[in-house]
């Protein structure tokens, strides 16, 4: 059983926590979500400086793993090669090229961190699904899990760690966060506002008529809204790579 008592905390001149406790048994988990900016993992860290023993920080993608270490988790690994290990190959279709490539298998790696962890804190907690979100369980350790309200569910199943309420809910932006042009953005469009065209920060707001082929094909990514345009941008985009010649 993980128990840290009295705490107590100031950010930005507010008091954040005011003695307050924290008490988790053995296999159980606790849900700590709020949008960016509301000081989730300023309070993960600060629970985690007060733990008598082992923490292990992880989230679903390297690049969330990547922030956490910039803002002090130096043990932040993805979720995957912190509890998985590799254990063979099998023969997979990738979805954009069509083309069958040999990929890794993997198993539940019992000598993982996580099983010497007095606290086990799991960024992006939306986009773990049930499978993932058991094997997790299963190693025994206290789990404080971090997520964003908007934030999508994973692709298969939904959320194992959002399907309740949550245990602590944060719900005021911080002023330094409403200072960074992206957020402030991002903000504004989760509360319906409307924004004009222009920059923000490296982020663009551009018309429907601006969208262009170089524009698309430049990016890393392409986000969509539904099926239908995904699997019309997938096609062109095929084409315009020449994957289907």
């Amino acid at each position: 059983m993980l128990i840290i008592n009295d705490l107590s905390l100031r950010m930005a001149g507010r008091l954040l926590l005011d003695h307050a406790s924290l008490t988790l048994p053995a296999g159980t988990k606790a849900g700590l979500v709020g949008r960016n900016g509301t000081g989730k993992t300023t309070l993960a860290r600060y629970f985690a400086e007060h733990v008598d023993g082992q923490v292990q920080f992880a989230a679903f993608t390297g690049k969330a793993a990547q922030v956490l270490r910039s803002k002090g988790a130096v043990n932040a690994r993805t979720i995957h090669s912190l509890i998985y290990r590799p254990k063979g190959e099998e023969s997979v279709a990738d979805e954009v090229t069509g083309k069958t490539s040999m990929s890794p298998t993997f198993s539940l790696n019992r000598q993982s961190p996580i099983s010497r962890a007095k606290l086990v804190v799991i960024d992006e907690c939306s986009m773990v699904d049930e499978q993932l979100g058991r094997d997790l369980m299963s190693f025994g350790t206290p789990i404080l899990v971090l997520g964003d309200p908007g934030q999508l569910p994973p692709i298969s199943g939904g959320g194992f760690f959002t399907d309740h309420e949550p245990d602590f809910l944060l719900t005021e932006i911080h002023r330094q966060a409403r200072d960074n042009p992206i957020l402030r953005l991002a903000l504004d469009v989760r509360e319906g506002r409307e924004f004009m065209r222009g920059d923000y920060g490296t982020a663009q707001v551009i018309g429907k008529e601006d969208v262009n082929q170089e524009l698309v094909l430049k990016a890393d990514q392409v986000l969509v809204g539904t099926n239908r345009t995904r699997r019309r941008y997938n096609q062109r985009l095929r084409e315009l790579k020449g994957f289907n010649a």
